[in-house]
């Protein structure tokens, strides 16, 4: 991502929105060929990110062929017109949206039903707190499914952060373009307007 200064990263931010994301999109390039791509549940902690896809996914091929992969935290809001910044500059049309890219080694990958069973186990505690289910382990209920999966945990070497929440320019600005998204109210949009202002109230003053 291109690191614009109308944009600076805050790393604060970043890590409540990616603790409050439920996917991700794993970026994975083997020696020869395309990047492959996969959306994927994860669960972070510190600077590891826990993963699990099916084995014969592409994207876990390409891991094991090239453990360095971009694990792509993104969250779409909505776009705004050029004029309801400047009625004459076309170039102020844009996208509103929070994407963190973390560069990441692959520490270790495993096709063990009991690991990806560890794995699923901590992804339910991270996503459904308190739920009730049969108890992820080997056995008859899980075991088909289990020895089709693999997981695999992440180290995040660098991240790139990006928090494009309203357009360039002064927050009576972002104040103005967040409420014509309210007017406008096309879906998506008046939450759009809500992240707009959320980040308007935690900007240092």
């Amino acid at each position: 991502m291109f690191a614009s200064s109308n944009y600076p990263p805050d790393l604060a931010a970043a890590e409540r929105f990616v603790a409050q994301m439920r996917h991700g999109t794993l970026i994975a390039c083997s020696p020869e060929g395309y990047p492959q791509v996969s959306i994927l549940p994860f669960v972070k902690t510190g600077d590891v990110i826990e993963l699990h896809c099916v084995q014969a996914d592409p994207t876990f091929g390409a891991v094991l062929a090239n453990p360095r992969v971009t694990f792509f935290v993104s969250d779409f809001l909505a776009w705004s017109p050029h004029d309801w910044v400047d009625e004459q500059d076309a170039g102020r049309a844009t996208l509103h949206f929070r994407a963190v890219a973390f560069e990441c080694d692959v520490e270790r990958t495993s096709t063990d039903p009991v690991d990806v069973a560890g794995a699923l186990s901590r992804l339910l505690a991270a996503y459904e707190p308190g739920a009730s289910y049969q108890p992820v382990e080997m056995g008859e209920f899980y075991g088909a499914r289990l020895r089709r999966l693999a997981t695999m945990r992440l180290r995040v070497v660098r991240s790139h952060i990006k928090f494009k929440t309203g357009p360039a320019g002064t927050a009576e600005t972002k104040r103005r373009v967040a409420g014509q998204l309210r007017d406008r109210a096309l879906p998506g949009d008046l939450r759009a307007a809500d992240v707009i202002e959320a980040a308007l109230a935690d900007r240092p003053t």
